[in-house]
């Protein structure tokens, strides 16, 4: 049932609610339900009864029961008089706000949080609630070095310095160590940034010199050591424009070692190839706005891009100061941390998995720039992706909202419930058979436009856990976008003058589907209100000044308006 919608105004020590003074304040079509939850004192008959006594005072939209309470749905305008209604009855032991709950987001305390726009747009934070990353994973970041810095303090391997043949992996540029700390700097440590993947290993491999320039041959050897190194994910933030058989072998080699690669797609603006990324066996990170759309340095290609991540992230430097690192070099190091989250879970997933549950539960973004069965990453969309073979206990789901059998209209917000003792890999949502929508993040969450301007809908769920079975609720609705009939069938005509002091304006509505409310205004502002289809209203003249705009308007049970046409009257 139940739209549990929070308003300004709602409390201190109870439930103080706005408005007492606005009795008579419009429910215009912002004037959506509030949800109220009435505790019921042992002595109570039933919540059928406190809730028919109420509406002898208050337009009930609709209530629903629950165990030693119910919960009623009151417009906005009204919940004032609905609390102290319900507060004078000996039945009612407490009146409270529904409140709405969400789910336990990670916010790290680290200074440069709050830059991190990213981190927010892919739910990264929800991701956290799953895993933070495993000391079990390690993130090979072939690039210009890694400078340890406290942010990577006791998850820095020895790496190797492809560039002058040593051990020393030490960051002689910076990008590397921008890199590093994208995917995998430490969270909640008060220092610098979070990373994505905050208990994951790095392994330096100097690939690239001092200018940021590396040859092929060096880096197709990081890639071979880095996989022998037992690397699970493999970061190039680097690439060229020529294709390259040495390359290709490297990643062949780490694949078969079990090795996810990713590269950057390239900071051209251009559609043509780019390399290690373009090779079909690497996954290919385009660079994406805050808004999701393409940066426009980012290359593009829907048959070659192959995922969207933030292309703009704080990151820490070589003196551990904080600037804004842009490019595909920073997007892959979004998404390689994302695929370290995933890498981190148990049973421990294969890179295939990984990326085909990356790509497959992306934001699906417009322009075509990526791959159309992807689109930008989403960290908690893509943990609930992945598969849990051999589980064979089915899901559980059910509708939150709203109730059965209820009047709905305009945009209609349904959710559900869904449950699974090893994890939901998606809800969908179907009108009559017909998916339209999918949510993969608790809480689920639906905007529904019914398409039909009235009449009835089966709603139906499917929610699949990460083991492919599923689970299914219905739910039938009914749907009202048509307004009501109403008008004014005696009185003073429109252009009257000379008005004696008090005047009867009598008026009658109907609806389909019944009607909630008429209401009487008088200059723009509602003067009188009567839940019934016919009303003979009252109007003292005097109180209105010398000019009286008068109209009567109506309310049908789902929320439409009508309005009777406007009687201008003169003293």
């Amino acid at each position: 049932m139940i739209l549990r919608i929070l308003t300004a105004g709602l409390l201190t020590g109870g439930l103080a609610l706005t408005g007492s003074g606005a009795a008579f304040a419009a429910p215009a079509p912002a004037d959506l339900p509030v949800s109220l939850v009435v505790g019921l004192r042992p002595s109570a008959a039933t919540g059928t009864a406190v809730v028919d006594r109420l509406e002898d005072s208050v337009d009930v939209v609709e209530s629903e029961p629950l165990t030693g309470a119910v919960a009623v749905d009151v417009p906005a305008s009204q919940v004032a008089d609905a609390a102290a209604a319900l507060r004078s009855n000996p039945a009612v032991a407490y009146v409270e706000q529904d409140h709405v709950a969400a789910i336990a987001a990670i916010t790290p305390n680290d200074p440069a949080f709050r830059q991190q726009w990213g981190l927010t747009r892919t739910n990264v934070g929800a991701a956290w609630s799953t895993t933070r990353g495993s000391g079990d994973v390690v993130i090979a970041v072939v690039d210009t070095g890694v400078k340890p810095l406290p942010d990577f303090a006791g998850r820095l391997l020895p790496g190797y310095d492809f560039v002058n043949k040593d051990s020393n992996a030490t960051d002689d540029h910076g990008h590397g160590t921008m890199a590093a700390g994208v995917s995998a700097a430490t969270g909640n440590n008060g220092t610098g940034i979070a990373g994505v993947c905050w208990s994951c290993k790095i392994l330096p491999v100097k690939a690239l010199n001092a200018k940021g320039l590396g040859t092929y041959s060096d880096i197709a050897e990081g890639v071979r050591w880095a996989a022998d190194q037992g690397a699970d994910i493999i970061n190039l933030s680097l690439g060229g424009t020529a294709d390259s058989q040495l390359m290709r072998d490297a990643i062949t080699y780490a694949m078969s070692k079990g090795a996810l690669v990713l590269a950057a797609a390239g900071n051209e603006g251009s559609p043509a190839l780019h390399y290690p990324a373009a090779i079909p066996d690497v996954l290919a990170v385009g660079g994406s706005t805050a808004t999701d759309t393409r940066y426009p340095w980012s290359n593009y290609g829907s048959s070659w891009v192959d995922l969207a991540a933030p292309g703009c992230n704080p990151a820490q430097g070589l003196t551990g100061a904080v600037s804004q690192f842009c490019g595909t070099s920073s997007a892959t190091p979004f998404a390689s941390g994302v695929a370290a989250l995933l890498a981190s879970t148990s049973p421990a997933p294969d890179a295939a998995a990984i990326r085909t549950a990356l790509t497959s539960s992306a934001t699906r973004i417009s322009g075509s720039w990526v791959a159309g069965s992807s689109g930008r990453v989403d960290a908690a969309a893509a943990l609930a992706s992945l598969p849990a073979p051999g589980d064979t206990t089915g899901p559980a789901t059910s509708f939150l909202s709203p109730s059965g059998s209820a009047l709905v209209r305009g945009t209609v917000t349904v959710s559900a419930r869904a449950t699974d003792d090893v994890g939901i890999a998606k809800v969908e949502l179907l009108a009559n058979n017909v998916v339209v929508g999918v949510d993969r993040v608790a809480p689920y969450a639906f905007s529904w436009r019914p398409s039909i301007r009235g009449g009835n809908v089966t709603l139906g769920l499917r929610a699949y856990d990460r083991g492919g079975n599923l689970a299914t609720a219905a739910r039938q609705v009914r749907v009202d976008n048509a307004g009501p009939a109403v008008r004014i069938t005696s009185g003073p005509a429109n252009g009257t003058r000379k008005l004696a002091r008090t005047v009867r304006l009598a008026a009658q509505s109907s609806d389909a589907n019944g009607i909630r409310s008429m209401e009487l205004l008088v200059n723009g502002k509602v003067v009188q209100r009567y839940a019934g289809v016919r009303r003979t209203f009252t109007i003292a003249t005097a109180k209105y000044g010398k000019t009286l705009r008068v109209q009567v308007r109506a309310y049908d049970r789902a929320g439409n308006v009508a309005y009777a046409p406007t009687r201008t009257w003169r003293r």
